[in-house]
């Protein structure tokens, strides 16, 4: 029986327990039939796929995916991005956009096949992966309200669907940390706390807890939830190992339950972390690792390159997509966490690439933002 991605989404849990060999053999499968199709309906691909002598019937193997062209992400901050479409303008219902260090937005647009799938697959991993069937959340991002458009809102929106109560606590781009804390201990011995957000934003909190010496417990099965990358718009890194020590001491959170995740708005692939903190690709999607020095060429596990992520979930356009992050596959295997496939090392932005997220842009903003009350105290 052929397999399509919306039966696969449909059984998260089980693609992941499927040996390698199946799992290969199924990512081939579905994004031969993606391929195919946007070999059909878009004249841009089309030409590109001709021009690197593949069609689709090419694709057997996990090897030849390698041969697939590949959209540089920067590619989607151009003013004729509406070429990369496979359907028509008419069909799109979502845009999400990310801004980064340049301010030129990239648009990623969804018709409604291409959107179902990623509602349905993002929260099939948000169960895989966290388990989560209730309690309360911290968000500290904007609300969708605030921001309708921002990738990383919009994924972290997808957790409300999984919790009792929640609160956004970045209004106007500005953020107050004695406000997070009191929405915690409100549901303390009431619900199960969790918190999600960029890096730096809950590193913010976590530093306002350091400088007024306050420690708080949270409970036995509380998460804290990041996206949106690790490096300041200052250039500045937050390092994950202190990071984590800052979340045990300050708010009891034990380290299987700090996870990240890695994607980005072009894509609707999310890499989860298990809890043994490595990322797991979506048995459905592949990540191929290109040399720096020669994009045409992919990386065996374990070296480090620029990340390439194929992902047959899209119809409103061909998502092959040369990121401008830099890292590695590990060794592919069975993780101990039982599961099987793809891991990703996200390492760092290739040296010349702008830092391109929403948590960038938020954190721009929201220091804009305090050093304009800081001169109006003044």
């Amino acid at each position: 029986m052929e397999h399509t991605v919306d039966s696969i989404i449909g059984n998260i849990s089980q693609s992941f327990q499927a040996s390698l060999a199946e799992q290969a053999q199924l990512k081939v499968e579905l994004i031969r039939q993606n391929v195919k199709f946007h070999f059909s309906a878009n004249a841009f691909f089309h030409a590109q796929c001709l021009a690197q002598r593949l069609h689709p019937r090419d694709l057997v193997t996990v090897d030849d995916l390698a041969r697939i062209p590949l959209t540089p992400v920067r590619t989607f901050k151009q003013a004729n991005a509406h070429v990369l479409l496979s359907t028509p303008l008419s069909s799109i219902d979502l845009e999400l956009r990310s801004t980064g260090t340049s301010g030129v937005p990239s648009v990623a647009r969804r018709d409604t096949v291409t959107t179902s799938r990623a509602v349905l697959s993002l929260i099939g991993l948000y169960r895989e992966f966290f388990d989560i069937s209730n309690g309360v959340g911290l968000f500290l991002c904007p609300s969708p309200s605030e921001a309708p458009e921002m990738g990383m809102v919009k994924a972290f929106n997808f957790f409300c669907a999984l919790l009792d109560d929640r609160s956004y606590l970045v209004r106007n781009y500005t953020f107050n940390p004695a406000e997070a804390l009191e929405y915690l201990q409100n549901w303390a011995y009431k619900q199960t706390r969790h918190i999600f957000g960029p890096p730096f934003l809950i590193n913010r909190l976590l530093q306002y807890m350091a400088a007024e010496n306050i420690r708080m417990e949270l409970d036995p099965n509380s998460h804290v939830i990041t996206l949106g990358g690790w490096k300041r718009y200052t250039g500045a890194n937050i390092g994950r190992e202190a990071f984590d020590q800052k979340i045990q001491t300050h708010l009891g959170v034990r380290p299987a339950n700090i996870r990240d995740m890695y994607g980005m708005i072009e894509s609707n692939m999310l890499a989860i972390e298990c809890e043994h903190q490595r990322k797991h690709v979506p048995p459905w999607c592949h990540v191929s690792i290109r040399d720096v020095a020669d994009l045409s060429r992919e990386l065996p596990p374990r070296q480090t390159g620029v990340i390439a992520i194929l992902d047959p979930l899209s119809q409103s356009y061909p998502s092959y997509i040369l990121s401008e992050d830099v890292g590695e596959i590990d060794a592919v295997g069975t993780c101990p966490c039982g599961r099987n496939g793809q891991v990703v090392v996200f390492r760092r932005r290739l040296q010349g690439a702008e830092l391109g997220c929403c948590a960038v842009s938020i954190e721009k903003f929201i220091d804009s933002q305090v050093i304009m009350q800081s001169c109006a105290v003044q």
